[in-house]
């Protein structure tokens, strides 16, 4: 069975290698931008399975990175699972509350959850 591909569209490499072994043992292959702009342009080729989307970046936030994949041809359909803190630190990005009750992604999963809980979510979408 091939391995499901995940790209995840994060800033801070510590929070995606702590979950790296997790996602291995899920038989789950990890490919990682460190901003908007380079998720984006990761996407086409990577053909990912799912797209773990961070919110406050340097440069692009991710809901408008949201807005632009879900345009893309070939990733209209793929799942965006919203993985932030955002909620509480709207000062420090251009995304508004607004930007998140329009977004595309078909979940979101705050950063100070247990890690259970976006495995959870990523193996609802990936029918594990």
């Amino acid at each position: 069975m091939a391995k499901k591909k995940i790209l995840w569209v994060e800033d801070d490499e510590e929070i995606i290698s702590a979950f790296k072994p997790l996602f291995e043992s899920k038989q789950w292959e990890v490919f990682s931008a460190s901003s908007a702009e380079k998720g984006k342009a990761m996407a086409g080729q990577a053909n990912p399975d799912l797209i773990i989307m961070d919110i406050i970046m340097v440069g692009e936030h991710g809901y408008a990175a949201i807005e632009d994949l879900k345009k893309e041809a070939g990733l209209e359909n793929v799942p965006i699972i919203v993985f932030s803190g955002v909620t509480h630190r709207w000062s420090e990005t251009s995304a508004s509350l607004q930007d998140a009750l329009v977004t595309e992604a078909c979940e979101f999963v705050d950063k100070a959850e247990k890690p259970e809980v976006l495995i959870n979510t990523i193996s609802k979408y990936l029918n594990e």
